[in-house]
């Protein structure tokens, strides 16, 4: 009985602390890149921050195989992929970032599809695909900086959801569940795409296309923190 409330314990405090985590680094991280001005040492830093999350998961996810089972490898390599981009993106020419963007993307789809076949669903899974989505969104921002396509101001929108989450924590609604939304899930795969259009289209049309997309995602967060609110609210 003891041994199970103890495991509880961790599990809670575990998912609890980590999106905060996730989202002050990234506050910390993009401060030291905008400071030295080095996607190198991003690169770096978040290589090792993602290293030490997965130690300090690891009893969350050693119980779904071999080094966390196929799913979670899968969202492990698209973290690696990401990095590798970030590390040699001066090597890369926009139509490989647009070709490697889209299959990091397909990725995202098939770890939750082998979740599902492989009976290896779990809460360490859903959290590491969100945090992974949300460092896709963040390092494509600067990589648009890094080759020229577009401006600082891009980080904004890469930095939302973890602006997203520290507001969630400061409001004290953290702890309420709007339960999947079709509005969220289209717009995150729509933002995700417009950054991929940016390497293949022209700059006033992909310009326009982030605006406007930057826009819908800050009013969908927004939305979120409003019926947040709210609910707690008629709970109150």
């Amino acid at each position: 009985m003891q041994v199970n409330s103890t495991v509880q314990q961790m599990h809670h405090t575990f998912f609890s602390q980590w999106p905060r985590y996730f989202a002050l680094t990234s506050l910390l991280f993009v401060s030291i890149y905008l400071y030295f001005d080095s996607p190198l040492i991003f690169s770096a830093l978040w290589g090792i921050f993602f290293f030490y999350f997965l130690y300090q998961g690891r009893l969350f996810w050693k119980p779904l195989g071999v080094l966390g089972g196929i799913a979670n490898n899968i969202t492990a390599v698209r973290v690696l992929g990401m990095l590798l981009l970030l590390t040699f993106q001066p090597y890369f020419h926009y139509y490989a970032f647009f070709v490697l963007g889209i299959l990091i993307l397909i990725a995202d789809g098939l770890d939750g599809y082998y979740a599902r076949k492989y009976h290896t669903v779990s809460e360490f899974g859903d959290f590491f695909d969100k945090e992974t989505d949300a460092f896709f969104v963040l390092a494509f921002c600067v990589i648009l900086i890094e080759q020229g396509l577009i401006g600082k101001w891009v980080l904004l929108p890469g930095l939302m959801r973890y602006a997203f989450v520290l507001i969630l924590y400061l409001f004290n609604i953290e702890h309420i569940s709007l339960g999947k939304s079709f509005r969220r899930q289209f717009l995150g795969m729509w933002f995700m795409g417009t950054i991929m259009a940016c390497f293949v289209l022209p700059t006033p049309i992909y310009t326009a296309g982030m605006i406007f997309a930057t826009t819908m995602l800050a009013y969908s967060f927004m939305k979120d923190i409003f019926l947040m609110i709210r609910q707690r609210s008629h709970q109150g």
